[in-house]
């Protein structure tokens, strides 16, 4: 790689669920230094049903292929729905999939976010979400699996992805704040999955508001992926995790 072309120093490969919330792409670049960009491909889920979540997963290892043919030096794949539908463990295997498909190193939403999790040594979580209640309940037991705790949770209920978006901004922080207070004892951190709502910029206040540690879909991609990528360095602003590189 030179410098002056896309991705000279990382070029990360995003396969999202849906097509990609404009404010992601904006955050992203925000967030991460100088040389550091993505290519995205977007898959079919309209509405976090069941049908669209299988769809969702047969389109994965196209879309892996398909980054691998711009040039990128891994792949991640966003959207942690359509993975705890499968089960505990299925993030691994489908990481496996993504990189024999694609030639490439392959993340997984949900695996950045366990990595993420014992790195930071939360054991017990916080967990708010957009989602209707069924699938707060899939994400409980996987992290259950990896004995992560979800001590207190919040679903929206909230199914078609359009709705998720029309979201305002502040809700993801009001929704966190108030699941994080009324769980009995104190949690070690916060867990806010979906790329559909919120904002990175949130994170920040939430910490120093509630003095703990909050993990994103967002703030796990960037970190997981600059840490397999070799790119060093502290990244301030949004939080501990990413102040951690």
């Amino acid at each position: 790689m030179a410098e002056g072309i896309t991705g000279w120093r990382l070029h990360v490969g995003v396969i999202f669920p849906t097509p990609v919330p404009p404010r992601a792409v904006l955050e992203f670049y925000e967030a991460v230094p100088e040389g550091v960009d993505m290519t995205t491909v977007s898959l079919t889920i309209r509405q976090l049903s069941d049908d669209d979540m299988d769809e969702a997963i047969k389109g994965m290892e196209r879309a892996a292929k398909q980054l691998a043919s711009f040039d990128v030096d891994l792949i991640y794949q966003s959207g942690v729905p359509p993975v705890v539908r499968r089960g505990s463990g299925f993030g691994d295997e489908l990481a496996d999939r993504l990189s024999q498909a694609s030639g490439l190193p392959a993340i997984t939403d949900m695996s950045s976010v366990i990595d993420a999790m014992r790195t930071a040594k939360l054991k017990t979580l916080a967990m708010a979400t957009p989602f209707e209640q069924f699938i707060n309940d899939r994400l409980i037991q996987y992290l259950a699996a990896e004995k992560i705790e979800i001590t207190n949770n919040t679903a929206l209920g909230i199914k078609r992805n359009v709705e998720i978006r029309r979201l305002p901004i502040p809700i993801e922080y009001t929704v966190a704040r108030k699941t994080y207070l009324a769980t009995a004892t104190k949690p070690d951190g916060i867990y806010i999955p979906c790329g559909g709502w919120g904002s990175i910029h949130n994170i920040e206040l939430l910490e120093k508001d509630l003095d703990t540690t909050v993990v994103t879909w967002m703030n796990a991609m960037i970190w997981s992926s600059l840490r397999r990528g070799k790119v060093a360095g502290a990244i301030h602003g949004f939080g501990k995790l990413l102040a951690s590189l």
